[in-house]
């Protein structure tokens, strides 16, 4: 009986312990402070194309815009920041609510939550 409830606590000791040690679930945030590079995915009903190392401004807020440049032949997108999910240093910016997959969409690599009046 003794051992039991030992390794019943033994147990439970280490579910906490690794319950605690999981990575927290992404978080919707209102504003960034970025790394001034992220990777931009843009899609249209031909499908999606990624371009890397798009310059960004050190803050990104929700309600925004930011004007991206992109491409070997340089375009520019006014780029609309609908939704902001952190998910612990990675952020990803989305161009509309709702969705995520197959959508236009910047991701940073390395990301703060900012407050929106920096």
């Amino acid at each position: 009986m003794t051992i039991a409830i030992s390794r019943i606590c033994l147990i439970a000791g280490t579910i906490i312990v690794l319950g605690a040690a999981t990575p927290a679930a992404a978080d919707d945030v209102n504003a960034i402070s970025t790394g001034g590079k992220g990777d931009l995915t843009m899609c249209s009903y031909r499908g999606c194309n990624l371009y890397h190392h798009i310059k960004l401004p050190p803050q990104l807020v929700v309600g925004g815009t930011v004007r991206v440049r992109f491409g070997s032949n340089p375009k520019h997108y006014d780029f609309p920041v609908a939704w902001i999910v952190q998910d612990g240093d990675t952020c990803t910016i989305f161009a509309q609510t709702g969705q995520t997959e197959d959508v236009t969409k910047l991701e940073i690599a390395s990301c703060q939550v900012a407050t929106a009046a920096q």
